[in-house]
């Protein structure tokens, strides 16, 4: 292989859930974690091309056989590398809403798309909708349904805006001074996290009629604020927006919060040195922090390891 290419990690900002129903989110890329294809032999750190990649492979021939994919795929040549020992070697850990399959998604469209729309920021709105499309049927192998806004965000390695109306946005991130102490950052559950059953949990509660209502009138305004006052870097109304979905969230999406993280979400609440909120769909995994004192909200969270962001 004649060239590395990382693909980041991927961090949703704001958008979990709310996405689902017709809301923004606000996807970012995390460099700290990320993965590129080797040949060689595999050990317990990297992806098991032997009982993953050959299915993967698998699937997205029928996909394309189906003509349920937009971009075309060097499938064959995927298959005949994967016999060789193609192996995606990556630091983003599984069934934590990192974007694990983002990534190695974005990888695959990367090195074997045969018309592949190329990772820039001058693409149209048509062209970024083709791309989330394409992304999304061959992510869907993973967690059985995909929006695509994770392996684009891991393909582009820019932050993407989406949208009410399905549209795609590159946006650019805001530049917040790195004096005061404040900071966007991950806390680590030490607990993995799985997509599907949260997702059904969702569905199924907006069958309530009094639970999907909450959804429209509250936590997608609260998300649509918070998108808007962090790309305009507007700390001061940023917070008391997270401060409010932070209190919604541990109202109406108890099973998303692990149990033993209930104390330091509601401590949070009640001292206003930090908020929490869900990073992806929740129950595990990674968990997104805000605080004007990074250093007092390290404290505050013990033993919970915490990884900064974007500091302010």
């Amino acid at each position: 292989m004649s060239e590395r290419k990382n693909f980041y990690s991927k961090i949703l900002l704001f958008g979990e859930y709310a996405l689902m129903v017709g809301s923004q989110a606000l996807s970012i890329p995390y460099e700290s974690l990320q993965g590129t294809f080797v040949f060689g032999k595999p050990d317990s750190s990297e992806f098991d091309y032997k009982s993953h990649f050959k299915k993967y492979a698998g699937y997205l021939r029928e996909l394309s056989q189906e003509g349920k994919l937009v971009g075309k795929l060097d499938i064959s040549r995927l298959e005949k590398d994967i016999d060789n020992g193609l192996m995606f070697e990556s630091n983003i850990p599984l069934g934590y809403g990192l974007g694990s399959s983002g990534a190695l998604v974005a990888a695959v469209y990367d090195r074997y798309g045969l018309d592949k729309i190329p990772a820039n920021t001058n693409l149209s709105g048509e062209k970024l909708v083709a791309l989330k499309k394409t992304m999304a049927a061959m992510e869907s192998w993973f967690h059985g349904k995909s929006s695509g806004l994770d392996p684009v965000v891991c393909y582009l390695q820019k932050a993407v805006m989406a949208a009410k109306d399905n549209q795609l946005e590159i946006v650019n991130l805001p530049r917040f001074g790195t004096t005061s102490g404040g900071a966007v950052f991950l806390l680590d559950t030490g607990m993995t996290g799985e997509t599907q059953p949260l997702v059904n949990y969702f569905v199924k509660q907006c069958e309530n009629s009094g639970f999907f209502q909450s959804i429209h009138s509250e936590l997608i305004p609260l998300n649509t604020q918070c998108i808007r006052a962090y790309l305009t870097g507007d700390v001061e109304t940023l917070f008391p927006c997270v401060k409010k979905l932070s209190a919604f969230t541990l109202q109406h999406f108890h099973p998303m919060i692990p149990e033993k993280l209930f104390p330091a979400w509601k401590q949070g609440l009640e001292n206003r040195q930090y908020f929490l909120k869900l990073c992806g769909s929740g129950g595990g995994g990674m968990m997104l922090g805000f605080t004007c004192n990074f250093e007092q909200a390290k404290t505050n969270l013990k033993p919970f390891p915490l990884k900064i962001v974007q500091q302010f």
